[in-house]
């Protein structure tokens, strides 16, 4: 299911959801907090993963994790309808980070990246926006999408 508009491992991921009949709702929504809930648990579960593989240094075990949690953090994006926003919101993260300059920041690393005066952050809110998200649906009053199958088993 290639599409121009989404990225190689994107559409990877998408045919998955498809396939499995994951949510996809195809423009940005909010995930219920029990969906929410599980899409964190799964993340952290990965990145548990490529801690131990850090500890162990596990080269493999640490790619593992690292692919695991790249797939698995597109399909929360995926499921949170972000699907067609994808390309344009990773570009508009790109070119904030390549506007940032090396220095020392708050977390001491010895090279690290920080933000010089006059920089413009990610302008998501904007972006969401036009690909149909309200806004001011935030926090209250939303319609949240869960799991059909759950909904209906309750």
């Amino acid at each position: 299911m290639m599409d121009t508009l989404h990225t190689p491992m994107l559409n990877d991921v998408l045919d998955f959801h498809v396939k499995f009949a994951q949510l996809n709702p195809g423009h940005p929504v909010h995930l219920s907090p029990r969906k929410l809930e599980e899409r964190a648990k799964f993340m952290l579960e990965e990145l548990e993963e490529f801690v131990k593989g850090c500890e162990e240094q596990d080269l493999s075990q640490q790619a593992d994790a690292l692919v695991d949690l790249v797939y698995v953090a597109l399909g929360t994006a995926i499921q949170m309808g972000l699907t067609y926003a994808w390309p344009t919101l990773w570009a508009d993260v790109q070119r904030a980070n390549m506007d940032k300059v090396r220095g020392v920041g708050k977390r001491g690393n010895l090279v690290d990246v920080i933000k010089p005066n006059g920089w413009v952050g990610p302008q998501t809110s904007i972006i969401l926006e036009s690909f149909g998200y309200d806004v001011t649906d935030d926090r209250t009053g939303v319609n949240l999408v869960d799991d059909p199958e759950y909904i209906n088993a309750r």
